[in-house]
């Protein structure tokens, strides 16, 4: 039994956390005077201050204060193969050792490409610096093809720094001018009566969805909410963009090739470089043959630069990434994220805290949720009652007992991680609840 409040609980895991990391809290204040917030990447700031790291290895990350932990954030997805891979550790230095930056055409690109294509069952593709980069070229090539203005998507979706929606009723104000109709996700009535307004359906030029919102709460779509999509796109022959930047993950082929359901464009990144910078967005040979500069039909041809779309380092390193990630090692690590959630889902139901603490998520993603239990209602709208105070205890205590994940809860196996790791991760979970179960309930 617990003797203090929620409210005298986090106070004094605040104090404990500034108290343990006082060289992370100097670098911290050192980089507040040029950095804005001290950071250069908003996800990573966290209250009061975050963690300073200064190496990795594994599954394991050393901060500036001489503590380790096993790593279960992953990069935010990109770390999919850990932080020190022998094969693509020797396949950045073989680059590094034959120069890079040639401004011109490299042996690699070609190679990448086509195991992408192969993989994911795409037609043709393009390279980026990143995720968000890709998923702007989608919906530029969307617009260019189809000759029409509005892009359809979703309410709690991240499609990058400038494509963001955390709500059907707000967009951010740093997102990209287009004009866009934010839908409730996962609600296929409400497809259902898009596609009856013709005001909507006659300008729709592209439909960009995750088949699972990461940023989002981990929220998978339904295989009939997708179908709808795909129906929808159909009739008013818009592009349907799957955004499997994430997703991509979560199944041999991507997520699509689970659902069974082909979109007209794929955007991909993240972990696909190995952890190098990375972007990709590709489809049908009919849509991506706006950038064959060679087409002599009279078609429309489009331009697309880019310094470091074939950098040499994130090339050769996402060649020798699909070699390592076969489909039995994709597999296998998704099972152990499976088995994981379901695990810490039975200790919430052990303690009796399900209904205001609960794990959501496919495979190797998930994410740790607390507030008011609505999942009826979750498919219409991503903001709901929830909890940040117990969220925010729940983090100081797992970094205070060595686990590292995202101080919304947010988790990402790698291909390192085994069953060992699972079970710290649940044995700090479950010392947790036996603290604090009766102020949850």
């Amino acid at each position: 039994m617990v003797s203090q409040t929620l409210s005298e609980g986090l106070s004094d895991a605040i104090l404990d956390y500034i108290t343990s990391n006082p060289s992370s809290e100097s670098n911290y204040q050192n980089a507040s005077q040029y950095l804005p917030s001290g950071n250069t990447r908003s996800v990573l700031y966290t209250s009061p201050f975050p963690i300073t790291f200064v190496s990795a290895e594994g599954i394991t990350l050393s901060s500036a204060d001489g503590r380790t932990y096993l790593d279960f954030l992953g990069e935010y997805t990109a770390g999919l193969f850990g932080h020190s891979n022998e094969r693509i550790k020797r396949a950045i230095q073989e680059v590094v050792e034959s120069g890079w930056g040639f401004g011109g055409i490299g042996q690699w690109e070609g190679q990448l490409a086509k195991g992408i294509c192969e993989r994911f069952g795409i037609e043709r593709c393009r390279f980026t610096n990143s995720g968000t980069e890709a998923n702007l070229m989608a919906i530029a090539v969307a617009k260019a093809v189809t000759h029409r203005k509005r892009i359809l998507v979703f309410g709690g979706a991240y499609h990058g720094s400038v494509l963001a929606f955390p709500s059907t009723k707000a967009q951010s104000p740093l997102n990209v001018p287009h004009e866009f109709i934010i839908g409730h996700y996962n609600d296929i009535q409400y497809i259902k009566d898009l596609q009856q307004d013709p005001m909507v359906t006659n300008d729709l030029a592209a439909i960009l969805v995750e088949q699972m919102q990461g940023a989002g709460g981990c929220h998978a779509a339904s295989y009939e909410f997708l179908q709808a999509l795909r129906a929808l796109a159909d009739s008013t022959k818009s592009i349907l963009i799957f955004d499997e930047v994430m997703t991509s993950r979560l199944h041999p082929g991507g997520f699509q090739s689970f659902y069974g359901i082909k979109p007209d464009m794929t955007t991909l990144g993240k972990y696909l470089a190995g952890g190098s910078s990375f972007g990709c967005f590709g489809g049908k040979e009919k849509i991506m043959r706006v950038f064959d500069e060679r087409r002599d039909d009279g078609g429309l041809v489009l331009s697309h630069p880019g310094t470091f779309n074939n950098n040499v380092i994130s090339m050769k390193a996402g060649c020798v990434a699909l070699e390592i990630l076969t489909d039995d090692v994709l597999v296998e690590m998704n099972k152990l994220g499976e088995g994981m959630r379901t695990e810490i889902n039975e200790l919430c139901i052990k303690y009796g805290v399900q209904e205001r603490m609960w794990v959501t998520g496919v495979g190797s993603l998930m994410a740790v949720h607390f507030g008011e239990r609505q999942e009826e209602e979750q498919w219409k709208e991503y903001v709901r009652t929830k909890n940040k105070d117990l969220e925010d205890l729940f983090w100081f205590w797992m970094v205070g007992n060595g686990v590292y994940l995202a101080r919304r809860g947010f988790v990402a196996l790698t291909i390192e991680h085994r069953r060992e790791h699972v079970e710290r991760f649940l044995e700090v979970v479950e010392g947790f609840l036996q603290k604090w179960a009766c102020i949850i309930r």
